[in-house]
């Protein structure tokens, strides 16, 4: 088991989605609450894996750290749109002149969200003061039968530009860069230190995860759904509480 252990740290880049992956999901995304367990396991793999781990999540970079400090780690946000390399540079798949139509967009969302109680609109790269916006995204956690109606909505404010699509999750409508995907964000960390030769895991619950999922299988990884669905990934744990009990046990085990 040590040396099964030694080999899967020396040599593996982990990538983990955090919403429903890391912690559950909860009723807004302010709600979240991330233990001092968890802090400490990343922190612990980090250290094990000579810093190739990174979080792809759709939340941004700014709600991340929010929540994960004082640990500061290699980040794609909103599904690739903004990314944090292990050196601290951050880059984005959004210009000046998208985040000025994706504002617009949010201008037009905000009425569908005034005119339907239960919806919240989330504008993403706003956390950070002077952060432009980088995606938006619609819940309907606390009025699910409203989908039809939200989705109807985003589509229609998409209609005029290509260069944006809308992206269903777990009671939640995102609209996004097109380019932008978290397989996109998990190859261009496996092209640079310290996770570049190294074999890839990513972890992740949703829909938005399948694209991290292609891209792990197509580099020989390991692609790991959390809970129940349709999915690429090639190995599956029914709850978080399994998943993160299966890390606890690979990092700490006798080395």
């Amino acid at each position: 088991m040590g040396n099964q252990t030694d080999f899967l740290l020396c040599h593996t880049a982990f990538f983990f989605d955090f919403d429903g992956t890391l912690v559950d999901i909860a009723p807004s995304p302010d709600a979240v609450c991330v233990s001092s367990q968890l802090r400490n396991l990343l922190a612990c793999l980090q250290d094990a894996t000579n810093g190739a781990l990174a979080i792809i999540s759709g939340r941004s970079i700014a709600s991340l750290d929010a929540l994960l400090m004082p640990l500061v780690l290699p980040m794609a946000g909103v599904h690739g749109a903004e990314r944090r390399n292990a050196h601290g540079q951050m880059l984005t798949e959004v210009d000046q002149e998208q985040a000025e139509q994706l504002e617009e967009m949010a201008c037009l969302l905000e009425q569908l969200v005034r005119a339907h109680p239960g919806l919240l609109l989330e504008v993403k790269g706003r956390e950070k003061d002077g952060g432009q916006c980088t995606a938006l995204a619609v819940h309907f956690r606390q009025a699910p039968e409203l989908a039809p109606v939200v989705h109807a909505a985003m589509t229609q404010v998409v209609s005029h530009n290509p260069a944006y699509h809308v992206q269903s999750g777990k009671m939640v409508f995102e609209i996004k860069p097109r380019q932008a995907s978290k397989g996109h964000a998990i190859s261009a960390f496996m092209q640079e230190m310290p996770f570049a030769g190294k074999t890839p895991l990513f972890a992740g619950d949703d829909v938005t995860d399948e694209s991290g999922f292609e891209c792990v299988n197509a580099y020989g990884g390991l692609s790991v759904k959390i809970g129940v669905g349709q999915t690429q990934a090639r190995k599956r744990f029914d709850c978080i509480r399994d998943w993160l009990g299966w890390l606890e046990q690979i990092c700490h085990a006798p080395h």
